[in-house]
């Protein structure tokens, strides 16, 4: 789970196919990275195998202190982190945790990169007890949707409709 600290979670935009580098060269630095990954079913000329690929192509999630920002500048496959406002943009803690629980589910996954606004849901039994998320219809099955603004992304996953309720507007 998350520690308890006050750095925020923020997005690094990385080079195509770099993720994995990005994220180990983070690691080595000892700055705190995420970098969310699904199992995806390839087939090869005689076989089929499973590979790990990055959630969200070309970003990695990465949690500096303060003194640690300077080490960053200097990672192979970086771009910089995204902006929004004039400020480096800031990962919710809720929006992250629940991306790494959908994760950490094993679940079938789909990243959408575009989705459009849905009613805001929260689960409310099962693995994905307590995620919020938007409730989509996709070929007539109910599929809870995790927002990741920064990103123009989402992550998604079936749910069943009566484990889920829909929240207020102050959610």
């Amino acid at each position: 789970m998350f520690e308890s600290r006050c750095d925020p979670w923020l997005v690094l935009r990385t080079r195509s196919h770099h993720e994995n580098t990005v994220e180990s060269c983070l690691e080595q630095k000892a700055i705190s990275a995420f970098l969310p990954r699904q199992n995806v079913v390839r087939r090869r000329k005689d076989r089929k195998v499973v590979v790990r690929i990055p959630l969200f192509p070309g970003y990695v999630f990465v949690r500096p202190r303060l003194d640690q920002y300077e080490k960053m500048r200097y990672i192979p496959g970086s771009c910089g982190l995204v902006f929004a406002g004039g400020k480096p943009a800031v990962m919710l803690d809720r929006d992250l945790e629940a991306v790494k629980i959908l994760v950490r589910s094993g679940a079938a996954l789909a990243a959408n990169p575009r989705l459009l606004p849905g009613q805001r849901v929260e689960v409310l039994a099962g693995p994905f007890m307590g995620i919020q998320g938007e409730l989509v219809r996709v070929k007539s099955q109910e599929r809870l949707v995790i927002n990741v603004h920064l990103l123009s992304s989402s992550v998604s996953v079936e749910v069943d409709s009566d484990m889920v309720t829909v929240l207020g507007q102050d959610h």
